[in-house]
């Protein structure tokens, strides 16, 4: 792999941690290990749409020799992170909720 290419990488592994947090942060909770599940799916949403279906949509510019749509990847990043902060968030609270009713009832 040429060089150029792990520093594409590395601004998409920027891309989908800046993402993830922003996702975390703006739908909660706001603590540090609530970023990386958005984070990956930030990154995971990257590497299916920029690297395996190549779709381009948009403008594009050239980021270390390559012809990168970066608005639209990080739409696509900011995208799914939200999605994925969504359901960790619906996760949460269902837990929480079932372990209030589990207290409530003095099965716990």
């Amino acid at each position: 792999m040429p060089a150029s290419a792990y520093g594409l990488l590395a601004v998409f592994t920027a891309v989908a941690a800046v993402a993830g947090g922003l996702a975390a942060w703006a739908l909660g909770p706001r603590r540090a290990w609530a970023a990386v599940l958005p984070a990956l799916a930030a990154f995971g949403a990257l590497y299916l749409i920029g690297h395996r279906s190549a779709v381009r949509i948009g403008p594009e510019v050239e980021l270390f020799g390559w012809q990168v749509s970066l608005p639209f990847h990080v739409a696509v990043a900011l995208g799914s992170a939200l999605a994925a902060a969504a359901i960790q968030r619906i996760g949460l609270r269902l837990r929480q909720l079932q372990q209030g009713g589990a207290r409530r009832d003095g099965l716990a």
